[in-house]
């Protein structure tokens, strides 16, 4: 677990713009391994969170909501839904049919620009994708997939 301070937080906010149009962030990030991105907005401190870290084997707090990847940040399904208000960029419109495929957890054959895009269907955010430019790349988690 590391708290992720101002100037750290500063460029993760700078990468959200750039990619989705989020521009704040108004919560504690916490980093958990190299890449997982965690919010929390509880009444705990930076110290007490630091001091309950090294005492304990914290392995999880907040809300898992971005992964850090080489080329990009993606959003988690639960950040995209505390963070739609922001989101202005990188959005693909998608139809029902396109919809109830990428809800089983299937890969999606559209042509688009490469890089993350959030996929959205009669106003509803459905989750984040990585295109190839042929091919948008599902990452719902399979326990949250329709069967």
């Amino acid at each position: 677990m590391k708290i992720i301070y101002s100037s750290e937080k500063k460029k993760i906010i700078e990468k959200l713009n750039e990619q989705y149009g989020i521009s704040k962030l108004p919560y504690l990030l916490i980093k958990f391994g190299e890449d997982k991105i965690r919010i929390y907005s509880g009444s705990l401190s930076n110290e007490e969170l630091n001091t309950l870290a090294s005492k304990l084997n914290i392995e999880n707090i907040g809300l898992y909501f971005a992964k850090e990847e080489k080329d990009g940040i993606r959003l988690t399904l639960d950040g995209i839904q505390i963070l739609k208000q922001q989101i202005t960029k990188n959005i693909i419109e998608i139809d029902d049919n396109q919809a109830e495929d990428w809800l089983r957890g299937n890969d999606l054959d559209i042509q688009t620009k490469r890089g993350f895009l959030i996929l959205k269907n009669n106003n509803e955010f459905l989750g984040c994708g990585k295109s190839t430019g042929e091919r948008i790349a599902n990452f719902v988690p399979r326990e949250r997939r329709v069967k």
